[in-house]
């Protein structure tokens, strides 16, 4: 019977620590393959994600080089918000009973299958979780799991624990720093490609051109009036009349 692995998430973007918790979840478990399903619209992550059909590009190229990795575009083609549970019946229905669907996750995802009020018809379709702890293994931490989830078959991954995440990626890029070693080689070439994630500076503004406008025609100037020298004041002279003796003022 085949062991088929689901492992999926955002894979924003694919890094080298989620290959190795194929990796090592393949080895462990006996599995047929690992499908990587990076989801078109999760419905819990809005900000901050790469377009569907890039990430999706990352992970083709992150497992090339796998023949037991699979890429997958179940929930990348499907309209509207990505759900889980829908992916599982579609495999369900896609292997039928002749195979088992090995669902692979962190142990984050254990808080939000705790609250899920379908939780029941999730673990019909999902034969057994793996899961992957991100930090340290600690004594007692499966039986931990297994008393939240007390319907699910639940074994744990035994895969190295580090800081890396896709988080830790972004963050990095966008400060200028190199990821060469975080991602699959593949995966680096497409990130500096492609210039995913990197700070995009705002564009720069529109060149504003001074246009030459003429200077406004000067106001033609008033006349300015003659100055005439003043009259002169009129002359009066007095004639004296011979006949008479008397004088007569003539102007």
């Amino acid at each position: 019977m085949d062991q088929i692995g689901i492992f999926g998430g955002t894979f924003n973007p694919i890094h080298t620590r989620e290959l190795m918790i194929g990796q090592c979840a393949l080895e462990q478990f006996g599995l047929t393959k690992v499908i990587f399903m990076p989801n078109g619209s999760p419905p819990h992550k809005k900000t901050d994600l790469l377009d569907r059909e890039s990430r999706f590009e990352m992970v083709v190229a992150a497992v090339a080089d796998n023949l037991k990795f699979e890429a997958s575009r179940l929930e990348i083609d499907r309209p509207g918000t990505t759900w889980t549970i829908d992916t599982l019946k579609q495999l369900r229905e896609q292997y039928g009973d002749g195979a088992k669907l090995n669902f692979i996750c962190g142990e984050d995802v254990l808080n939000s299958l705790e609250i899920y009020d379908r939780r029941a018809e999730f673990f019909k379709l999902c034969d057994r979780l793996l899961v992957s702890p991100r930090d340290s293994v600690r004594p007692g931490m499966l039986d931990e799991m297994r008393k939240r989830l007390p319907e699910a078959t639940i074994e744990m991954i035994d895969c190295p624990a580090d800081g890396r995440s896709s988080t830790l990626i972004r963050t990095w890029i966008r400060a200028g720093k190199s990821v060469r070693y975080l991602v699959a080689p593949a995966v680096h070439a497409l990130l500096v490609a492609k210039k995913h994630y990197q700070v995009v500076a705002p564009p720069p503004a529109p060149e504003v051109k001074e246009v030459p406008v003429e200077p406004p025609a000067a106001a033609p100037e008033k006349e300015q009036p003659v100055a005439l020298p003043p009259s002169p004041a009129p002359v009066t002279a007095t004639v004296v009349s011979l006949d008479t003796g008397k004088g007569d003022k003539v102007a």
